[in-house]
């Protein structure tokens, strides 16, 4: 649930905001560039040292990815209905004509992250199953 919502946030982060929104005048400050490397890098780090399969997960576990994201996204909007804040992603706030293609565009994109992320964690056994035959232990 997690490694998805992470790869949609920091996505969409480093392919939209960073060189678009950079250009404006975006507040782009230390704490937001770090946030979104350190959770990629974490998340990374977690997938190298776990033992997860993605092959026997049921596939009903991406509705968990699906919540996670539509009760950030709820939150998101109860905040902004009752405090005048500027919202993290510029792109998504509600006064926007355009806020819901770009609501559709991210609800869209979670299948290709969790597929990729998917593609990441069997890439990680393939390779350790074919290079440490006799220690790596995941798959048995």
């Amino acid at each position: 649930m997690n490694a998805g919502a992470v790869m949609l946030t920091d996505s969409v982060y480093w392919c939209i905001i960073f060189p678009f929104l950079t250009t404006q005048d975006y507040n782009l400050n230390i704490i937001t560039v770090n946030m979104h490397t350190l959770n990629a890098v974490l998340l990374l780090g977690d997938t190298a040292l776990n033992c997860l399969v993605i092959s026997r997960v049921p596939l009903y576990r991406i509705s968990f990815f699906v919540i996670w994201t539509g009760v950030y996204v709820i939150v998101q909007w109860i905040i902004h209905a009752c405090v005048s804040i500027w919202w993290p992603y510029p792109f998504l706030d509600l006064s926007s004509p355009y806020a819901p293609l770009w609501y559709l565009l991210i609800a869209s994109m979670h299948i290709p992250c969790y597929g990729v992320f998917s593609l990441i964690v069997e890439l990680k056994h393939y390779l350790l199953s074919k290079r440490f035959p006799e220690s790596y232990q995941c798959q048995r």
